[in-house]
This record gives C-alpha cells, structure tokens and sequence, in this order.
C-alpha cells in the first residue's frame, strides 16, 4: 500500500521540485553573477558556474570605497568615466531600510485604529468611508505624481525622506486598513465587552486584547507594506535629488548610464535588495501564513 502511495506521489514531487526551480533559477543565477568578474559574465557562451567566484562586488557596495576606473585595467574592458554610485550605496541602503520601517510603523498604528473603528463603531457614513479608502488603491500612481511634486517643491520637501515617508503611506495604508478590517471582524465581540465590563478602558482593550489577538494580521500587513515601500522605485526617483534620500532601487538603476553599464555591481545591488525582505519573511513566516488564513474567516 505505501509502494503505491509512494509511486502515486513521484509527478506531484516531481511538479513541485521543477516549479520550484522554474521560480528559484532567476535568484539562482543573480547570486552566480554577483560573484564572476564582468568579462567572464558577458563570456559567450554564458557561464552558470564561476569559474573564479569574488566577493569583490560586495565590497566595493557596502564598503563605501570611490569605484574608480581601474577596473578597465582588471576586467579587460574599454576605458571610460564610471559615476560614483558605489560610495552612495550604504547610504541608500539605510535611508531605504529607515523609509521602509517608518512607514510601516506609521501604517500599522493609524491602519490599525482605522480598521477598528471601521469594524466596532456605527456611524454615519461607515460603509461610504471604507470603499472610499479602497477606492484610493485604484487610482493609478502615475497619475499621482505631478501634484506630489509640486506639492512637495511648494513645501520645500524635495529631497527630503520625510515626503517619501507621507508618500509611501499614502499608498500603503488603504491596503493595511482593507486587510485588517477581516482580522477585526473574526474577533469575537463578547471579549471586548467582557474588558469593558472589567473596567478596561476602550484603548486598553485594544492594547491588551484585541492586538494580541490579531498579531499575526499585524505581521502580515506589516510585511506586505515593508516589502512595498521597499521595491518602489517611480516615486524615490522623481523626489530625490542626491545620496541624502536615494533609496536602493534608484542607485540599482543609476549602475546603467548613458556611457556605460556595469552589469556586475547591478546586480550584485539586486541581489542585497533581495534580503531584507526574504530575511523577514522567513523569520515572520508562520505569522505571515496563519495572518492570511486568519483574517479570512469570520468566527
């Protein structure tokens, strides 16, 4: 019986091992370029494996060092003036890294207590006022970014982390607030009530009851608006002016210019793009996973 259970499980392992490397080759083989020398990743034919893997692209990011032109000289390549994107490159991995958790935070405070409210409070006007946040998310980001940034010179916020914090959250937040609005319908009205009987204050039982209830919902949208604010690219680029706001997608693209490209350090950046938000979703994963099933259901 096991013999045929086993035989019966070979194409569904054997589905689920190829999809899995269908969607793993392209990570796969950016880690593989990061760590060849140019010359050998524009080698024909293209070569999978380094043959003389270097960290050396790694360093010259996170090390701050002015990338001069002596790579002509080790890689074999044409001379030719390369811009100082390198030595910017820990700067605009920690202003992304700062944007991205600040408005995460600031998502997950005011999405929390506006999905709440939402949810327990009858008013006038409640069912209007949630599709109308949703209604936020259809409007399309291009069509955005003309009043963002007049609005953003007429304060003077150009170049500034603090605008691109507003204007994260002005995209991220409908999304936290229509995703926890689920996790605080499954909370059972009774447990509520039963704290406001015991004397707990309406903002107590939130902290104290519901919150601890609804965590793993907390994770999720706070996973989902980290990973968001951390791969927008449009915005970072149009209300960044130097290294003082450049977040890491802009600094990925400027490794691509008119006089050249440098494929190695591009992507290499991709590549420690990629970890920040794989390191959290692994770390938070059982979070994330019960969060998405949770808010799901109505109990």
């Amino acid at each position: 019986m096991k013999v045929k259970v086993v035989i019966r499980s070979i194409p569904v392992y054997f589905f689920a091992i190829a999809t899995g490397f269908l969607f793993l080759s392209p990570v796969i083989w950016m880690v593989s370029a990061s760590l060849q020398r140019e010359r050998d990743l524009l080698a024909i034919p293209p070569r999978f494996i380094p043959e003389h893997p270097s960290g050396a692209a790694y360093l010259k990011l996170l090390s701050s060092e002015y990338y001069e032109t002596t790579r002509a000289k080790d890689e074999g390549v044409p001379t030719y003036s390369v811009p100082n994107q390198a030595k910017l490159y820990p700067g605009s991995l920690l202003n992304s890294f700062v944007i991205s958790a600040t408005t995460t935070l600031i998502c997950l405070l005011i999405g929390s207590l506006t999905a709440y409210t939402i949810t327990r409070l009858k008013f006038k006007g409640r069912t209007t006022l949630f599709f109308g946040i949703l209604a936020c998310r259809m409007v399309p980001a291009l069509a955005l970014v003309i009043p963002f940034f007049m609005l953003a010179r007429t304060l003077g916020l150009i170049d500034r982390k603090i605008w691109l914090i507003v204007v994260y959250c002005s995209f991220a937040l409908p999304y936290v607030i229509w995703m926890l609005k689920g996790f605080f319908d499954a909370v059972p009205r009774e447990l509520e009530e039963s704290a406001r009987i015991d004397g707990c204050s309406r903002v107590g039982t939130i902290w104290r009851i519901i919150y601890p209830i609804i965590l793993p919902g907390l994770v999720a949208a706070g996973i989902f608006a980290f990973m968001q604010t951390w791969n927008e690219f449009f915005y970072a680029l149009i209300m960044t002016d130097t290294g003082r706001a450049f977040t890491v997608p802009v600094i990925s693209g400027m490794f691509a210019s008119e006089l050249a490209i440098d494929y190695t350090l591009m992507i290499t950046s991709g590549v420690l793009t990629m970890l920040p938000p794989i390191i959290f979703t692994f770390v938070f994963q059982r979070f994330i996973i019960s969060g998405l099933t949770a808010g799901s259901v109505k109990g």
